[in-house]
């Protein structure tokens, strides 16, 4: 192959797209001659989830302002010269009567070919981009991500994945509960059916490894950092302990000014913390691993023939 040619496809654009029901997240990442590294990072908080778990589907308001912000990630692409685009959505596109439509309208106005993934190869998906970051050879394992429809629970055993189940409980759907008590019952009745799950399947004294992904979650890396000093890429239970009791006195602007959220943020964070809590109490785990690692790493991941020696990502 000529030597300019090899050079142009070391240094190729590739794009992610993870249309979550809280919000869509794209990265594109340049190819180098030493691995991936992560050029440029979008987020638009659509809240695809806000109309689909109370309404059952997506308003053509929303239908609109997902489609126009799928246009100017096309206009994004096209400046970063991306030769390849990978998008994926989740729960809201799951669950919507109307998710078929607005994929088809994106596919019209992009090109751009969405595919609603099941909960499962989500998970999945996932597990690729944690297991670049994270060393889990022999470990016993459990992968949450939290987003704002669903919560997936991945068990793995020595870097192979045992079981994956997906539970309706996100930050979003949970913004249905008003008070903090319907909240708190919301969430008991689904880690419930967590528990169980796990309990099926493995023995819980066995777990020596828990590792959290999701915006959220990457949020709570965050604000230890800020808070405490310390790296964001573990937490420990007393640290998540103390935050759920701190944020759940807040009010939605405290949040916003002393915890530097956005505004879709700042009502979705309290949930993902009291989710967690309660699952490290039952599993009696000191520690969460947080790292920067997700559903959009995992799709650049899944474009390559060979795994990349480096893969350089945005804190």
């Amino acid at each position: 192959m000529p030597n300019f040619l090899t050079q142009a496809r070391a240094s190729e654009h590739l794009a992610a797209i993870d249309l979550g029901s809280n919000a869509m997240r794209a990265i594109i990442v340049k190819k180098t001659s030493s691995g991936l590294e992560v050029v440029k990072s979008v987020r638009e908080p659509l809240r695809l989830g806000e109309d689909v778990f109370s309404k059952g589907k997506i308003t053509s308001e929303k239908m609109l302002q997902t489609e126009e912000a799928f246009i100017n990630l096309l206009h994004l692409f096209t400046e970063y010269e991306v030769t390849k685009i990978k998008a994926m959505a989740t729960s809201a596109m799951r669950d919507a009567k109307n998710g078929k439509e607005l994929h088809q309208n994106i596919l019209n106005s992009t090109g751009i070919d969405v595919q609603t993934i099941s909960g499962t190869l989500e998970a999945a998906t996932i597990f690729e981009a944690v297991k670049y970051q994270i060393s889990l050879k022999n470990k016993v394992a459990v992968l949450m991500d939290i987003g704002g429809g669903s919560t997936e629970l991945t068990i793995v055993v020595d870097e192979q994945i045992l079981a994956t189940e997906s539970f309706n409980v996100g930050t979003v759907r949970l913004l249905r509960y008003k008070t903090a008590a319907d909240l708190e019952l919301r969430i008991n009745l689904q880690q419930q059916k967590m528990f169980r799950f796990l309990k099926d399947n493995i023995s819980l004294k066995k777990i020596d490894t828990f590792v959290g992904t999701g915006g959220n979650l990457r949020r709570i890396g965050k604000i230890r950092k800020k808070i405490l000093g310390l790296g964001s890429e573990m937490c420990s239970f007393s640290e998540i302990t103390h935050m759920e009791e701190a944020i759940s006195r807040m009010s939605f602007v405290d949040r916003i000014r002393s915890l530097e959220l956005d505004q879709n943020r700042a009502d979705v964070i309290l949930p993902a913390i009291m989710i967690t809590q309660h699952i490290m109490k039952e599993l009696k785990l000191d520690k969460i691993l947080l790292p920067k690692a997700g559903l959009k790493e995992g799709i650049i991941l899944s474009m390559l023939d060979e795994k990349p020696k480096k893969f350089k990502l945005n804190d």
